[in-house]
């Protein structure tokens, strides 16, 4: 009997087989895109062209038949999950830095708490942010070994997927400890009680809010968009199939463009 904590789950095996299966479609049109445009003579490209169409719907037979597909005219549609996770952790990063202000300019006000509900959606949030954009090309690049972290499989993944260099292998494997570590503990808590620890707007105060407030939830949203940052314009990446995939989503990059605008229409002033 296979030992699949060794390896990979058999519904990740299917999932791997069915990606591999439409990325070797995908390198097949471009082959025809390429040969049609090389094509010498309006016959080659009919040639071509009655090839190309042979080979699509057996592809798609394929799929039908494997229960992927339906047999008829059917639409399909996915949401780029990673791409709506930024969305959520900035918009509450912002809440939390508005409530900040707050407690800077009223510290008795009911701003500490506000600030922590949305710090603690905006950390979780970040995390979820690169958690799914490594399920966005988990099966783009060969089977990750498991380690003991979670913070290692993610950073050892991104640095063979994209390529990264030392210091940018040294730089995401520090902060995701940091934001993964932070995310555990608002997530699977151990709960005790501790002496008040200084908030970052200077009162002293419950050490959750010492941890989950406008600065923190500002680091863990800069880390989540370094990571789509690199993924946006991979370094080195592992395959034509990372850069096809970056290529892919190219119109979320581009939307994160807007976020990081709205960041900076909202600047946390520290202190007084």
């Amino acid at each position: 009997m296979e030992d699949v904590a060794a390896g990979e789950s058999p519904i990740e095996k299917e999932r791997r087989a069915w990606i591999e299966r439409q990325e070797r479609f995908k390198d097949l049109n471009e082959e025809y895109e390429r040969r049609l445009a090389a094509a010498a003579s309006p016959e080659e490209r009919r040639q071509l062209q009655r090839w190309f169409s042979e080979e699509r719907k057996t592809h798609r037979q394929g799929d039908v038949e494997i229960g992927k597909r339906s047999p008829g005219l059917a639409i399909s549609m996915h949401q780029i999950m990673w791409a709506r996770w930024i969305e959520v952790a900035v918009e509450h990063e912002l809440d939390a830095r508005r409530a900040y202000r707050e407690i800077v300019a009223k510290p008795d006000s009911d701003g500490l708490l506000r600030e922590f509900r949305a710090s603690l959606v905006a950390i979780t949030a970040a995390a979820h942010t690169i958690e799914a954009l490594f399920g966005d090309i988990k099966y783009l690049v060969p089977r990750q070994p498991r380690r003991d972290k979670r913070h290692n499989q993610l950073r050892h993944a991104f640095l063979g997927a994209f390529g990264l260099s030392s210091t940018q292998d040294t730089s995401l494997a520090g902060e995701l400890s940091w934001l993964l570590t932070l995310r555990d503990s608002a997530v699977h808590p151990y709960t005790e009680s501790v002496a008040p620890q200084q908030h970052p707007a200077g009162i002293n105060t419950g050490a959750e809010h010492s941890q989950f407030n406008a600065v923190t939830s500002g680091r863990a949203v800069d880390i989540a968009l370094m990571v789509v940052g690199l993924a946006a314009s991979p370094p080195k990446p592992h395959s034509h199939w990372i850069e096809r995939w970056s290529r892919e989503r190219a119109a979320y990059h581009e939307s994160i463009q807007r976020i990081r605008g709205e960041r900076s229409a909202v600047p946390l002033l520290l202190g007084k």
